[in-house]
């Protein structure tokens, strides 16, 4: 048998093949008319390639959103034939479940598939983990607790799991409730406890962080619009005045000062918040691609060059944007690190089946960092440059931790740097590609305590760091 004929007169499967490939190309709209026409007569895996481009693509209450449920929910309507469906259906109810979960309205139809997809998949520690976030915010608190630490037991390196139960015991314990918490922690994990409890109290930790800018940056917004008013007022009683009044002079003067003030203002405070994200599904290779490309112009005879895994980077959900800024600066600042002594910058991507993410790391083989400054490196506005407001790392770090990832540096005076930024691969929205063995990286395990180095110009080759 061929398959089912779609609307154009071809194959399903053909128009599915064909629709896949243009997706893969950057031809959108071309691959959505084709999985269209495939899923129309029936093809499942097109319904649910489909779905993951909308869903990926929409936002709440959208008609993109809309359709992704549309054909999820044609998946789990089709009861007899499944042959066109690679995917398994508890991911199928995990995807739909999170799309229902955008919605207050849909809380109710959110447990109900995700319930469904554990029923089939038990052992999903993304299922639980997804489970637990709706049910906290469906006020079920004890519910959602459980789910976390279910999710944790199964994957010790799901850390949405971690960032969820640290929410959870930051928003929901009390202080002196705290400690008893961590026993039953204890109880339940075991030989994992000092692990469980250490990544918890980083994500508490953080969370705390947080809550401190988020109060800095109203109070210092409401400030930043006072400066402004009154950096308008002075521009204005300039325009007024004669130049040849004595008083024009330092008046321009306080008006230079100002300004400095204000842009140093406003630097501080997008350390505090990043832009809110607008996510897409996105090629990590090819941002990075499209970064070392547009920093040619910024070698300065230094030389930057790529290493891309070559198994396949699977897509991430994230604002291409802001992610793109943050490897900009990161190459930016090696770069600068090198030229004195015309070096070299290697930007590397990858991914990390283990821990289930994808990473960048951008390494140089310049004068290192001071281990008196390492634990500083992304505190807002430290730098040790004549020049520069020291506010670039800590954007960047803002902008990994909005996405759910981690920015670290290992470094050692005289072999160079390595700055390595982590974002989670959500395996329910984009497949991961099957890799031969694990992908080459920088970042390695220590083994002696003191970075490991290639010998040849110094190159670090060790960059299991501690986050600042």
């Amino acid at each position: 048998m061929s398959g089912p004929i779609s609307a154009k007169g071809r194959p399903a499967e053909d128009s599915f093949l064909e629709g896949m490939a243009q997706l893969q190309a950057g031809m959108a709209t071309q691959a959505v008319d084709l999985l269209e026409a495939a899923a129309a007569e029936g093809h499942l895996e097109a319904c649910f390639q489909l779905a993951l481009y909308y869903t990926g693509r929409g936002r709440r209450g959208s008609q993109l959103l809309e359709q992704a449920i549309g054909h999820l929910e044609s998946i789990l309507a089709a009861a007899e034939d499944r042959a066109t469906l690679s995917t398994g259906l508890d991911r199928v109810c995990f995807v739909l479940g999170n799309v229902y979960a955008q919605e207050s309205a849909t809380l109710e139809e959110a447990l109900t598939t995700l319930r469904q997809g554990l029923s089939i998949n038990p052992l999903s520690a993304f299922g639980h983990n997804s489970l637990g976030a709706v049910l906290m915010r469906d006020a079920q608190v004890l519910g959602a607790l459980g789910e976390f630490k279910v999710a944790i037991q199964l994957d010790p390196e799901l850390r949405p799991a971690y960032t969820n139960l640290a929410r959870l015991l930051f928003k929901h314990v009390k202080p002196d409730d705290l400690a008893q918490e961590y026993q039953h922690i204890a109880e339940e994990f075991e030989e994992r406890t000092s692990q469980v409890l250490a990544r918890l109290s980083l994500e508490l930790v953080e969370l705390g962080r947080e809550q401190v800018y988020e109060g800095l940056y109203t109070k210092g917004h409401q400030l930043k619009n006072l400066i402004g008013l009154a950096g308008s007022r002075v521009r204005g009683l300039l325009k007024r005045m004669d130049e040849s009044d004595p008083a024009s002079a330092d008046l321009r003067s306080l008006a230079t000062e100002h300004e400095h003030l204000y842009e140093e203002w406003v630097g501080y405070l997008s350390t505090m918040t990043p832009d809110c994200l607008s996510t897409s599904l996105i090629e990590p290779d090819r941002l990075v691609r499209r970064v070392v490309d547009a920093v040619r112009s910024h070698t300065g005879g230094s030389r930057i060059s790529l290493r891309v895994q070559e198994e396949g980077v699977p897509r991430v959900e994230a604002d291409e944007r802001l992610l793109r800024d943050a490897v900009t600066n990161l190459c930016l600042n090696a770069l600068e690190a090198v030229q004195a002594d015309k070096g070299e910058v290697v930007v590397g991507v990858g991914h990390d089946p283990e821990t289930a993410v994808v990473f960048i790391e951008v390494e140089d083989d310049g004068p290192g960092i001071a281990s008196e400054h390492i634990e500083h490196i992304f505190d807002p506005g430290f730098t040790t440059k004549k020049q520069g407001n020291g506010y670039g790392l800590s954007i960047a770090r803002r902008i990994v931790h909005a996405h759910h990832g981690e920015l670290r540096v290992k470094s050692r005076v005289g072999h160079g740097s390595v700055f390595r930024l982590d974002v989670p691969v959500n395996s329910e929205v984009d497949a991961v590609p099957e890799t031969s063995g694990k992908p080459e990286s920088s970042w390695k395990p220590e083994t002696s305590g003191k970075p490991e180095t290639s010998g040849k110009g110094g190159r670090l080759k060790t960059a299991d760091a501690a986050t600042s």
